[in-house]
Protein backbone atom coordinates (compact mmCIF):
# COMPACT_ATOMS: atom_id res chain seq x y z
CA UNK A 1 0.00 0.00 0.00
CA UNK A 2 0.81 3.42 -1.01
CA UNK A 3 1.13 5.75 1.66
CA UNK A 4 -1.69 8.65 1.80
CA UNK A 5 -4.62 10.01 3.58
CA UNK A 6 -7.07 8.20 5.15
CA UNK A 7 -10.79 9.01 4.49
CA UNK A 8 -14.17 7.13 5.44
CA UNK A 9 -16.46 6.12 2.95
CA UNK A 10 -19.50 3.63 3.48
CA UNK A 11 -18.44 3.43 6.89
CA UNK A 12 -14.72 2.06 5.79
CA UNK A 13 -11.66 3.65 6.21
CA UNK A 14 -9.46 3.67 2.41
CA UNK A 15 -5.73 5.03 2.33
CA UNK A 16 -5.86 7.12 -0.51
CA UNK A 17 -2.37 7.80 -1.94
CA UNK A 18 -1.16 11.17 -4.39
CA UNK A 19 -2.70 11.20 -7.72
CA UNK A 20 0.37 10.33 -9.86
CA UNK A 21 1.87 13.44 -12.28
CA UNK A 22 0.21 11.36 -15.26
CA UNK A 23 -3.37 11.31 -13.29
CA UNK A 24 -3.05 14.77 -12.95
CA UNK A 25 -1.92 15.74 -16.09
CA UNK A 26 -4.94 14.03 -17.49
CA UNK A 27 -7.54 15.41 -14.81
CA UNK A 28 -6.40 18.69 -14.42
CA UNK A 29 -8.92 20.05 -16.70
CA UNK A 30 -12.03 18.23 -15.85
CA UNK A 31 -10.92 19.93 -11.75
CA UNK A 32 -10.99 22.68 -12.94
CA UNK A 33 -15.00 22.21 -14.39
CA UNK A 34 -15.81 21.98 -10.36
CA UNK A 35 -17.39 24.92 -8.88
CA UNK A 36 -19.02 23.43 -5.94
CA UNK A 37 -19.80 19.63 -4.28
CA UNK A 38 -23.77 20.52 -3.31
CA UNK A 39 -27.20 19.49 -4.14
CA UNK A 40 -26.35 21.70 -7.15
CA UNK A 41 -24.08 20.14 -8.77
CA UNK A 42 -25.00 18.37 -12.08
CA UNK A 43 -24.63 15.00 -14.07
CA UNK A 44 -21.57 16.48 -15.24
CA UNK A 45 -20.00 17.41 -12.30
CA UNK A 46 -21.01 14.43 -10.56
CA UNK A 47 -18.78 12.13 -12.86
CA UNK A 48 -15.76 14.01 -12.53
CA UNK A 49 -15.85 13.82 -9.01
CA UNK A 50 -16.34 9.99 -9.26
CA UNK A 51 -13.86 9.69 -11.55
CA UNK A 52 -11.08 11.98 -9.68
CA UNK A 53 -11.50 9.83 -6.05
CA UNK A 54 -11.67 6.89 -8.17
CA UNK A 55 -8.16 7.23 -10.14
CA UNK A 56 -6.69 8.01 -6.81
CA UNK A 57 -8.47 4.99 -5.07
CA UNK A 58 -7.34 2.55 -7.76
CA UNK A 59 -3.36 3.04 -6.68
CA UNK A 60 -3.99 1.37 -3.21
CA UNK A 61 -7.71 -0.83 -4.44
CA UNK A 62 -7.18 -1.74 -8.42
CA UNK A 63 -10.39 -3.66 -7.82
CA UNK A 64 -11.95 -0.15 -7.03
CA UNK A 65 -14.45 1.20 -9.84
CA UNK A 66 -16.37 4.46 -11.01
CA UNK A 67 -19.74 2.64 -9.86
CA UNK A 68 -18.51 1.61 -6.57
CA UNK A 69 -17.20 5.15 -5.99
CA UNK A 70 -20.13 6.36 -6.61
CA UNK A 71 -22.20 4.39 -4.14
CA UNK A 72 -19.68 5.68 -1.42
CA UNK A 73 -19.64 8.77 -1.87
CA UNK A 74 -22.55 11.48 -0.75
CA UNK A 75 -23.18 15.13 -0.27
CA UNK A 76 -21.95 15.09 2.87
CA UNK A 77 -18.89 13.36 2.67
CA UNK A 78 -18.12 14.04 -1.07
CA UNK A 79 -16.38 17.79 -0.48
CA UNK A 80 -13.71 16.47 2.19
CA UNK A 81 -13.11 13.11 0.39
CA UNK A 82 -12.16 15.26 -2.92
CA UNK A 83 -10.69 17.60 -0.82
CA UNK A 84 -8.70 14.82 0.76
CA UNK A 85 -7.64 13.65 -2.68
CA UNK A 86 -6.60 16.85 -3.91
CA UNK A 87 -4.53 18.20 -0.43
CA UNK A 88 -2.98 14.91 -0.56
CA UNK A 89 -1.69 15.43 -4.45
CA UNK A 90 -0.10 18.65 -3.38
CA UNK A 91 -3.03 20.51 -4.47
CA UNK A 92 -4.88 23.39 -2.77
CA UNK A 93 -8.42 24.42 -3.30
CA UNK A 94 -8.11 28.95 -2.91
CA UNK A 95 -10.91 30.30 -0.81
CA UNK A 96 -12.03 26.43 -0.18
CA UNK A 97 -13.86 26.62 -3.43
CA UNK A 98 -13.75 23.33 -5.51
CA UNK A 99 -12.96 24.13 -9.54
CA UNK A 100 -10.18 26.74 -8.76
CA UNK A 101 -6.92 24.61 -8.13
CA UNK A 102 -4.03 26.45 -6.98
CA UNK A 103 -0.60 25.49 -7.99
CA UNK A 104 1.43 22.52 -6.16
CA UNK A 105 2.44 24.24 -2.50
CA UNK A 106 5.52 23.44 -0.26
CA UNK A 107 3.38 21.93 2.08
CA UNK A 108 0.78 19.64 0.20
CA UNK A 109 -2.79 19.32 2.85
CA UNK A 110 -1.15 20.30 6.12
CA UNK A 111 -2.84 19.73 8.88
CA UNK A 112 -4.43 16.62 6.89
CA UNK A 113 -3.90 13.06 8.63
CA UNK A 114 -1.65 10.84 6.37
CA UNK A 115 -1.49 7.01 7.34
CA UNK A 116 1.12 4.87 7.02
CA UNK A 117 1.16 2.03 5.08
CA UNK A 118 0.11 -1.14 6.97
CA UNK A 119 3.69 -3.05 6.16
CA UNK A 120 5.82 0.06 7.95
CA UNK A 121 5.19 -0.26 11.59
CA UNK A 122 8.13 1.95 12.83
CA UNK A 123 6.45 4.96 11.37
CA UNK A 124 3.45 6.93 13.46
CA UNK A 125 0.85 9.08 11.26
CA UNK A 126 2.27 12.22 10.07
CA UNK A 127 0.76 14.98 8.54
CA UNK A 128 0.63 15.32 4.41
CA UNK A 129 3.88 18.08 4.61
CA UNK A 130 6.11 15.35 6.33
CA UNK A 131 5.41 13.09 3.19
CA UNK A 132 6.34 14.84 -0.07
CA UNK A 133 8.94 12.54 -1.11
CA UNK A 134 7.77 9.36 0.83
CA UNK A 135 7.14 7.32 -2.03
CA UNK A 136 10.13 8.35 -4.26
CA UNK A 137 13.11 6.59 -4.37
CA UNK A 138 16.14 8.10 -3.26
CA UNK A 139 18.40 10.61 -5.57
CA UNK A 140 20.40 8.33 -8.25
CA UNK A 141 24.79 9.62 -8.33
CA UNK A 142 25.09 11.70 -10.99
CA UNK A 143 28.03 10.81 -13.28
CA UNK A 144 29.92 13.19 -14.67
CA UNK A 145 32.64 12.90 -17.62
Amino acid sequence: MLPGVTITMGGRDWLVPPLTLGQLRRLMPKVRQLTEIGASMGETQISVLVEIVAAALQRNYPEVTADMVENLLDLGNASAVLNAVLTGSGLKLRDNRVGEVAAPGTVPGAGSTIAKPPSDPGQDARTAGDISTASSPPPVATVTP
